[in-house]
């Protein structure tokens, strides 16, 4: 009996040792619809075919499957991801991101990302560069919405598959045959030629190692979807405590007890008013009448009913008994605490602790709320300083004006400073609004944020602006298929051909860029010398000799050389004055270009530093300033307005919902000329690629080719975290998933998506 055991083991060594022999050919196989050794990207961790992100679904394997299986029939490889947010991007530009960081799709470039943003309640369809022909993504997108409405992220998500394959199925010439069993499901032949010869114990054998894998992988899975009710139950828990928490609307705001100033005609100096501001600022009591009267009249300062605002703060009768609130706080951290500890089976047992909770929440509330009420009284009785017109404190365009006025000028009376303030934001405001709805024009691509930039400035109808480059985009990507496949972005390019009024010159581009391809340059040489219009090899030759004297790209020497013939000569010579003046990192690079291309040379550092302090006095230093202070020295409103201006831009930009988009605040803050003129000389901008905006080119550059690694443009600026703490002030602070295949290519179009509402 002592043999028996050990020739059973022997036997099942065997059987395991043959089935791994057969399995090793399968492995070592290069499948191009086995995905990949992951990846991780901003924080999204991959799992396979599908990532649940969110938790919100239970059964992630039954998705998995059916990815694979569409996988495995046609070959794209597919991500589909769901997540809590998409980091401040729209959800198409993170589905794109995300495709490119984990290499969805073979070297073709044939994946396909699908991303599930909870925050917006968006669906994002986004294909790679060679799968552009994906039909109706909007439509593949939209199948998941009724189920998505209804918080059934399962169904939502097999219901893209669905869509995806009839999508698909177009893409590859073939139709759904409904009758197909699915490709990750062995044959009937395959079972057949499986059983003969080992009889039952043969299947016995195999059957108790399948057994002991089903359980293993049962327990595992039972143990993931009791993880998951988990949390829900947190998140559900989360949410009844979060309403403890008083709203907005049940706080006193200062406004409901503000006075209403009287009219006098008080219109002090803007050097008095702004000793006043900061004497309130500082806490210090105020004796000037007339500029405290001026700076309530002009809105910088709001004069408040103290003592009506603290007697309504003040707490309820009915909820200062003893010991109350107290035991309540304590009530309410016990019941949370055993709702959480029910067991994920029991289901009817956590809806009664929860209503235990929710009732609880319900009892304290009152008692937060009134606390909260005064508490936030008496942090705006603190703030208050005594004037001869009553308690007062700053406003928020109070503040503003304080922290720019070392940029005002002080003789000028109260009510021109706040009305040359108003003016100014009120323009930056508008800047933004054009871009934000320019931006929410276009299709989704890694260059949105710098296109929309460009096309705010071109019409004065955005509407215009958006057809006109709609088509450059659509004529260049059906025409210039060696673009796409080189890697440049077709987005920016179009953009760049429009703003230079070189939209119906788009077949000449295309062929000047041909025949500098042929001659062996690389892509973003040829792309520069196609958009400058550099055709002849003399003109070409004396551009790359001048380039490679000064190390510049392609586009800024053309620029220098037609500003005049000294162009070249005149950047080296500002290069070298602006390292006497401490610039010393690659902004020097940047900004010597942007003066030698805009104003005259004798003017140019002289102007430059007039910029710099007056952004200096704002408190604004480092990369971002000193590049911005080339675009103020060719302003002609003159530094200080330069300066105010693009405070007021840099802030209003930040606050868009556009990521980084206060990159662009020197070029939108710029008094320059609009609807495609030369900002330099103001005259319109002749179409043909012979002439350009030498702007355009310096300020885009560094978005023309993806990856590019060079030190012009916004690239070295980037880098600068200068005002990194303060973005927002007027002011510086001072099948078997085994790896993708390596595939990008996203971001180029041909995307899509839904809203579920």
């Amino acid at each position: 009996m002592i043999g028996i055991p050990r020739l059973v083991a022997a036997f099942l060594l065997l059987v395991l040792g043959l089935v791994t022999v057969a399995a090793v050919p399968a492995v070592a196989q290069t499948d191009v619809t086995a995905p990949p050794e992951c990846g991780e990207y901003e924080e999204v961790v991959c799992r396979g075919w599908f990532t649940d992100d969110a938790g919100v679904v239970d059964d992630d394997q039954r998705i998995e499957d059916a990815i694979g299986r569409l996988v495995s029939r046609y070959g794209n490889q597919i991500a589909m991801v769901i997540v809590d947010d998409s980091r401040g991007r729209t959800p198409g530009e993170f589905a794109a991101d995300i495709g490119n960081a984990w290499g969805v799709g073979t070297t073709a470039n044939d994946g396909i990302v699908v991303l599930v943003d909870l925050e917006q309640r968006f669906t994002a369809v986004s294909p790679g560069s060679g799968v552009q022909d994906l039909p109706d993504p909007d439509g593949i997108a939209g199948a998941a919405n009724s189920f998505f409405a209804a918080d059934d992220f399962e169904g939502g998500m097999l219901a893209i598959v669905g869509a995806m394959e009839q999508a698909l199925a177009d893409v590859h010439g073939g139709t759904i045959d409904p009758d197909e069993e699915p490709i990750a499901e062995p044959e009937e032949e395959e079972r057949e030629s499986r059983g003969g010869g080992g009889g039952l114990v043969v299947l016995g054998v195999v059957g108790l190692v399948a057994l002991g894998g089903i359980g293993a992988s049962t327990i595992a899975k039972r143990r993931e979807q009791n993880g998951k009710v988990n949390d829900r139950r947190k998140n559900l828990i989360d949410d009844d405590l979060a309403k403890l928490e008083p709203a907005g609307h049940e706080l006193p705001r200062v406004e409901d007890y503000d006075l209403d100033a009287t009219a006098t005609g008080a219109d002090a100096a803007t050097a008095q008013v702004v000793e006043v501001l900061a004497a309130i600022d500082a806490g210090n009591d105020v004796t000037n009448d007339e500029a405290t009267r001026s700076a309530w009249e002009t809105g910088l300062i709001a004069v408040v009913d103290r003592e009506r605002m603290m007697a309504e703060a003040e707490v309820p009768l009915e909820l200062r008994a003893a010991q109350e609130r107290e035991l309540l706080e304590g009530a309410v951290q016990q019941a949370a605490a055993d709702a959480l500890d029910v067991g994920p089976g029991d289901d009817d047992a956590f809806k009664v602790k929860r209503q235990e909770v929710q009732r609880l929440v319900a009892s304290l509330r009152p008692h937060r709320v009134a606390a909260a009420r005064s508490r936030a009284a008496t942090a705006f009785a603190n703030t208050m300083v005594a004037t001869p017109i009553g308690d007062a404190l700053l406003t928020d365009a109070g503040t503003r004006f304080l922290r720019v006025a070392p940029a005002l000028e002080g003789e000028a009376l109260a009510s021109a400073s706040v009305a040359e303030l108003d003016a100014l934001y009120r323009a930056a405001e508008t800047k933004t609004e054009r871009l934000t709805t320019m931006y929410e024009k276009l299709p989704a691509s890694t260059a949105r944020p710098a296109v929309a930039a460009a096309l705010s400035d071109l019409d004065d109808d955005l509407d215009t602006a958006a057809a006109r480059y709609e088509k450059a985009r659509v004529t260049l990507e059906e025409q210039g298929s060696a673009l796409t496949a080189d890697g440049l972005a077709i987005p920016a390019v179009a953009a760049l051909l429009l703003m230079n009024n070189d939209d119906d010159d788009i077949p000449e581009f295309l062929e000047v860029y041909a025949e500098h391809r042929a001659r062996g340059q690389e892509p973003d040489e040829a792309v520069e010398y196609a958009l400058a219009g550099l055709r002849t090899p003399r003109e070409i030759q004396h551009v790359k000799e001048e380039a490679t004297r000064f190390g510049l790209p392609v586009s800024i020497t053309t620029a220098l050389l037609r500003r005049r013939d000294d162009g070249p000569e005149v950047y080296q010579a500002l290069l070298d004055e602006l390292a006497t003046q401490g610039v010393t990192d690659e902004s020097r690079q940047t900004i010597a270009g942007i003066l030698a291309i805009s104003i005259e040379p004798s003017q140019a550092i002289r102007r430059w530093l007039e910029a710099r302090e007056a952004l200096g006095t704002l408190g604004l230093s480092g990369a971002y300033a000193e590049v911005a202070a080339a675009f103020g020295a060719s302003d002609p409103r003159g530094a200080r307005v330069f300066a105010l201006a693009y405070a007021a831009q840099r802030q209003s930009l930040a606050r868009s919902s556009i990521d980084d988009a206060d990159r662009f605040a020197p070029e939108l803050a710029h008094e320059g000329v609009q609807n495609q003129r030369d900002r330099t000389t103001g005259e319109r901008i002749p179409s043909g690629l012979y002439a350009f905006d030498p702007f355009t080119l310096l300020f885009y550059h560094w978005i023309i080719t993806s990856g590019h690694g060079g030190s012009y443009g916004w690239e070295p600026i980037y880098r600068d975290q200068s005002w990194a703490d303060d973005r927002d002030s007027w002011f510086g602070s001072g099948g078997v998933f085994s790896g993708w295949g390596g595939g990008g290519g996203f971001g180029s179009g041909g995307g899509g998506g839904s809203s579920w509402g």
